[in-house]
């Protein structure tokens, strides 16, 4: 059977849930095109794409924007596209390889379970110790130190480095996991107090509200531990876990997963 890039895309989880507002849409492409093979992916690199087309791919789904900003995705309102190389660049190579781009950010958010925080927390093993599930975060028990979370985390998501905050020793009950750009002082911080919250794990934040919490709690003799991934690493599971679904459930169109790959160097 042959399906459209729209077939596709009309059958992801969460779809039915946008609302006018959403940041979900076709970026690049024919949505009518006939699909020889789909790439998934946290976000859509100059890099990616071209592995989707080594791997035959014409339909890429990527969770973030490709345009370096959550919402400006149109290169008609972005005034430096049309005289910056690095915009230009990107744009032949997409174009000239007739590559259909669809932004998928809202929709897997939306679906129940969030699909991103559940992919995360299965790519570390942990779906047994999730004790309560919100639309933003999850939260965990873990019972066990914090330099052995640390280790695991590292080990089970293949990263080199993890900035984090906290006594190494020190035994961790419970933890709130937030995935992406939700380690806001706003969102995590009511919570803390009222679930007795040992650890917060998220993607990033401002470094002005949830760290400098931390810091005064450890001042303070309240041992808070704060464990940061950073945006890609901590997301990009739950892409992976859409890539096994979609592969599932089209048999016949290859499925291919691009991992995320950590853009910085330690100095």
């Amino acid at each position: 059977m042959k399906y459209k890039a729209h077939d596709i895309i009309n059958s992801l989880p969460g779809i039915h849930l946008l609302t006018n507002d959403t940041v979900d849409t076709f970026l690049y492409g024919n949505r009518d095109i006939p699909v020889k093979g789909i790439a998934v992916t946290f976000l859509a690199t100059l890099e990616q794409c071209k592995e989707a087309v080594r791997n035959n791919c014409n339909l890429i789904i990527t969770h973030e924007g490709i345009w370096y900003s959550h919402k400006d995705q149109n290169l008609g309102t972005i005034p430096q596209s049309a005289f910056d190389p690095v915009y230009q660049g990107k744009h032949l190579f997409i174009n000239s390889n007739n590559l259909c781009i669809y932004r998928y950010h809202d929709g897997i958010h939306r679906a129940l379970p969030d699909m991103i925080t559940a992919g995360l927390i299965k790519e570390l093993h942990w779906t047994q110790h999730e004790i309560s599930q919100k639309p933003a975060y999850s939260i965990l028990e873990l019972n066990m130190p914090l330099k052995t979370i640390l280790q695991h985390i590292k080990q089970q998501l293949g990263i080199s480095f993890i900035r984090y905050m906290g006594d190494l020793d020190r035994i961790i009950h419970k933890v709130i996991i937030a995935v992406g750009y939700r380690g806001s002082g706003q969102l995590i911080l009511p919570v803390l107090a009222q679930e007795q919250i040992d650890a917060i794990i998220y993607g990033e934040g401002p470094e002005w509200e949830i760290p400098e919490y931390c810091r005064d709690a450890l001042h303070l003799g309240q041992h808070r531990a704060l464990i940061i991934l950073g945006h890609g690493a901590s997301e990009s599971p739950g892409m992976r876990l859409l890539t096994h679904e979609l592969q599932v459930q089209y048999k016949n169109v290859p499925v291919y997963y691009l991992p995320f790959k950590n853009q910085f160097m330690i100095g």
